[in-house]
């Protein structure tokens, strides 16, 4: 940033100075009118105008000094500059003495760091779903005012517009990258100082969750009825306390005697079914009994299957 100063410089002595000098004339310039003293103005590099007690007076010369005839007294000389700049001057002037004022206007040309130099701040990773904040962050060292432009792509800008940080909702946005886009500037220093950054966040998937998964409940050999029907009412009860989940009986006919007779895969379902509904009051539509391979003796094999969980492999 470039910062332009115009003034006039006070030096005695040559042209490239400023400075007020008095010379006692050889004799009385008849060419000037009597009992007048003579107020020369020369200014480089440029003519200026002069005043002389607030009045315009006429232009300052170059190469050849303008020549102001005044009376005896004290006047007050105004050379006014470019830019505002002005040089002011009460001068004495004596008659038949001739005043000289030189000028030169020099312009003075500073360099500064911007007052402001952001960077900006977000994270490089999020999952869908998640809230993003950017931020803009100044290590400049002026506070002034600044405007802030967000834009983002793609995305949405939930708060924070105008402001140095902002929040955007990345729901929907898996598998895409968001490009905030920041404008920076101010009403003083824009052309120097104005800032567009930016910075990307990449949006992952969520995680898929697990599938629901079934789990043996129990799994046993058929001893007696009361014996089997202690065994089922654990299964009964996690059921219950388990919504929508289905139950799973699986039983595997026996080949010995007993099993053959007394515990057969018709006579065990029954039995199992109606305790199940009639005493333990579980609905029906929730109970499943299936006939599994033979083995050598009757046995249970009972399995609890949440809502959307596959169901036991009946062997």
């Amino acid at each position: 940033m470039r910062v332009i100063r115009n003034n006039f410089l006070f030096v005695l002595g040559v042209a490239l100075t400023l400075g007020i000098s008095t010379a006692f004339a050889n004799g009385v310039d008849t060419k000037h009118p009597k009992d007048t003293g003579t107020l020369t103005v020369r200014t480089t590099p440029a003519p200026y105008a002069v005043k002389i007690d607030g009045q315009y007076a006429g232009m300052s010369g170059v190469n050849d000094p303008a020549v102001f005839y005044l009376a005896p007294g004290i006047h007050k000389v105004e050379v006014a500059g470019p830019n505002g700049t002005a040089f002011t001057r009460e001068i004495e002037i004596r008659r038949n003495l001739k005043h000289c004022i030189c000028l030169k206007l020099v312009e003075e040309t500073t360099t500064r760091a911007c007052p402001y130099n952001f960077h900006l701040d977000g994270p490089g990773r999020v999952q869908e779903g998640d809230l993003i904040t950017f931020a803009a962050i100044n290590s400049g060292t002026a506070p002034i005012p600044i405007r802030y432009a967000w834009r983002v792509s793609p995305g949405r800008i939930t708060s924070g517009l105008g402001t140095p940080s902002i929040t955007v909702d990345t729901t929907g946005m898996a598998g895409q990258t968001i490009n905030a886009d920041l404008d920076v500037n101010d009403d003083v220093y824009d052309s120097k100082c104005r800032q567009t950054i930016s910075v990307p966040t990449d949006v992952t998937p969520l995680p898929k969750p697990e599938p629901p998964k079934g789990f043996k409940c129990d799994e046993f050999a058929s001893k007696s009825p009361d014996d089997d029907k202690g065994r089922l009412d654990n299964c009964v009860i996690q059921v219950q306390n388990t919504p929508d989940a289905q139950l799973y009986v699986i039983i595997y006919p026996g080949t010995d005697k007993i099993s053959m007779t007394r515990n057969t895969y018709d006579r065990l379902s029954k039995r199992a079914l109606d305790y199940m509904v009639k005493t333990r009051g579980l609905d029906p539509r929730r109970i499943q009994i299936v006939r599994g391979s033979n083995r050598a003796r009757t046995s249970y094999e009972i399995w609890v299957i949440p809502p959307g969980a596959q169901p036991p492999v009946i062997q």
